[in-house]
């Protein structure tokens, strides 16, 4: 019988699991530069009212790609670890790649009322991977 980690099935879903989170990861990079996440309104004599939106970039500078961009690089971390743990059986590497998803989902949960909550598909989406992810056969 094959064991369960080895079937090779697992180890297609893991990769296609963090490459989805590595995605949806630069999908945020790109969602600071161009979705508009703050409304407001401005009056003005000549104008009467008018609605306004801007950007998380465009309101607090390029400052705020560092906390938007920790995601992917901690997603590309944990791949690197993944694939390590896949193709050399290395179970440090395994033990890396959820140190680093149990701080991606600190990091979540402590940033949840700005952009925690669009950082937690990339948790789940790796810890599925990680999950999955078979070690080298012996």
């Amino acid at each position: 019988s094959v064991r369960p980690e080895a079937d090779p099935r697992h180890g297609r879903w893991a990769f296609g699991l963090t490459a989805t989170a590595f995605v949806w990861a630069l999908a945020l990079v790109a969602g600071a530069f161009f979705v508009p996440v703050y409304s407001g309104v401005e009056s003005g004599s000549a104008a009467g009212v008018v609605s306004t939106t801007s950007t998380l970039v465009g309101v607090n500078g390029l400052g705020v790609l560092l906390p938007v961009a920790l995601p992917a690089l901690l997603v590309a971390l944990v791949w690197l670890a993944l694939h390590r743990k896949c193709s050399r059986g290395s179970s440090r590497s395994g033990q890396v790649a959820w140190t680093l998803i149990v701080l991606l989902g600190t990091f979540s949960v402590l940033a949840m009322f700005s952009i925690g909550l669009f950082v937690l598909p990339t948790v789940l989406l790796l810890a599925g991977a990680a999950t999955l992810t078979p070690g080298r056969p012996t």
